[in-house]
């Protein structure tokens, strides 16, 4: 079974002073077990100070088991056939006067080990998106963007990286 990725932007999101835009990522996988998650992101404004500017990053290396976004992931961790996880996410910035921003994602996905292959491959699908945040000299939203990029599918032995990170 190939896997799948379901996008779903809830728009939109403010709170706390902050601005940006609240999303789920729906990821299918055939077999969980030994299945990989890969999250990166770059930004032109890093939130974090492991987050080197404009590079992609594995967030898992830069958040591990402080981001919310590894746990359900973990917690499937020892499920063995299909399942299905949600990822929940809510990316935003400190409204500023004229801050802004821009945060592209790159979730990869390998399938768990299939028992009736043995070619080495696996299916493998990914996801990317962009959010775009602006703000005017009063620290106003004047921009709140998040577009799906890119989701592929495929089998092979390497499966896809952003465009400059190294394959894992």
């Amino acid at each position: 079974m190939p896997m799948q990725f379901h996008f779903q932007d809830y728009g939109s999101h403010r709170e706390d002073g902050r601005i940006g835009n609240r999303f789920s990522l729906r990821i299918v996988v055939g077999e969980r077990r030994g299945a990989q998650l890969a999250w990166f992101e770059r930004c032109d404004r890093p939130y974090d100070a492991e987050m080197p500017q404009d590079t992609w990053v594995d967030m898992h290396q830069v958040l591990g088991a402080r981001s919310p976004l590894f746990g359900q992931w973990l917690e499937t961790s020892v499920d063995s056939g299909r399942v299905e996880i949600d990822f929940d996410h809510w990316a935003a910035m400190r409204a500023e006067a004229y801050a802004q921003r821009t945060l592209e994602w790159c979730v990869v996905v390998v399938d768990g080990e299939d028992d009736d292959e043995d070619d080495g491959q696996r299916d493998w699908a990914m996801w990317r998106g962009v959010q775009r945040l602006a703000c005017d000299g009063e620290g106003r939203a004047i921009e709140e963007s998040l577009h799906q990029l890119a989701a592929l599918h495929g089998r092979s032995d390497r499966p896809p990286m952003p465009d400059d990170f190294p394959h894992y």
